[in-house]
């Protein structure tokens, strides 16, 4: 019976330890999930931040390409223009067309050009006058106006030239952002992956605890079984124990009662013989007292007839 109880108690407190290693693998599961998870979150917000830069990029490159195509649609219409509609005003051989229609085709590039106030006001007089009918101050606005689209084309020219070498750059820039892009976004299916195996490990262990706390679920009435007599024998031995405690408690108050009592007696009775014999040392010292004076008073009546004789001799 001994060993069947025990047997029992071996393996609920196995069941138990069971039950502990797997909380304790739990406990660490979650941690590495948690530290993956801080890791991931980490790459996320890396990768989120070379995509900002990369948009960035892109959008600076844009902008540079389409100012650079800009101004290369503004310097070929410009000069298209200079041996076009121009042309054909300053020389006035219009061909076919009116030159107000070929003024209204070249106005909107004359916006383009950096003319001074009065210059752009006597453009249109000038220019739609034949040039036979120009006068000196025409001749002048035409020439002027011939030097500014030569300008503008000059600088259209070397604003291009000069962008080259930039949108180039900026599209190295670009490049080199999108190559983080790919690095960031590799950490972050690296971390992604990582963490998805540590939860699956995390889901594993929590299985085995649950396994583990049902292990020990449906051996308790077998345990309960096998220890149910020797928890009785217990408990049987456990009420003998706590009746005759209290028996032996009430005993033991009894005669500590009676004890008390019987110590109050003779410590009364010690404190009146202690008196007698006080009052009985007094008795005695006071006979003696007595007796000295009586023996004192009989030794003067002796010697008082001795006295007389000698007064009556001298």
């Amino acid at each position: 019976e001994n060993e069947k109880v025990a047997g029992a108690e071996a393996k609920k407190a196995e069941l138990e330890e069971n039950i502990l290693a797997a909380e304790t693998a739990l406990s660490e599961a979650q941690a590495v999930t948690s530290a993956h998870q801080t890791e991931l979150s980490v790459a996320c917000a890396a990768t989120q931040s070379v995509l900002a830069e990369v948009a960035r990029a892109r959008e600076m490159h844009k902008a540079s390409d389409e100012a650079q195509a800009l101004a290369q649609t503004d310097k070929d219409a410009l000069e298209a223009a200079v041996v076009g509609d121009f042309e054909k005003l300053k020389s006035g051989d219009v061909g076919d067309a009116t030159p107000e229609t070929l003024y209204q085709n070249l106005e909107p590039l004359l916006l383009k050009l950096d003319l001074d106030t009065s210059l752009r006001s006597a453009t249109k007089p000038a220019l739609l006058k034949a040039p036979a009918g120009r006068g000196l101050f025409d001749g002048k606005v035409v020439e002027e106006l011939e030097k500014s689209f030569a300008t503008k084309i000059e600088d259209l020219s070397g604003n291009i030239a000069d962008g080259q070498p930039a949108s180039e750059a900026r599209a190295a820039v670009v490049t080199q952002a999108e190559a983080k892009v790919i690095e960031a976004e590799s950490v972050q299916k690296t971390a992604a992956d990582v963490l998805a195996a540590s939860r699956a490990a995390q889901k594993e262990v929590q299985a085995t605890l649950k396994a583990a706390k049902s292990n020990l679920t449906e051996y308790k009435p077998e345990y309960t079984k096998a220890t149910e007599a020797r928890d009785q024998e217990q408990e049987q031995v456990q009420t003998f124990m706590d009746v005759n405690a209290a028996s032996f408690n009430a005993l033991a108050a009894k005669v500590s009662a009676r004890k008390k009592k019987a110590m109050a007696a003779a410590a009364a009775a010690a404190r009146a013989g202690a008196a007698a014999k006080v009052a009985a040392d007094a008795e005695t010292a006071d006979k003696a007292e007595g007796a000295t004076e009586a023996g004192a008073e009989a030794m003067a009546t002796e010697a008082a007839p001795v006295d007389s004789a000698d007064t009556e001799a001298a």
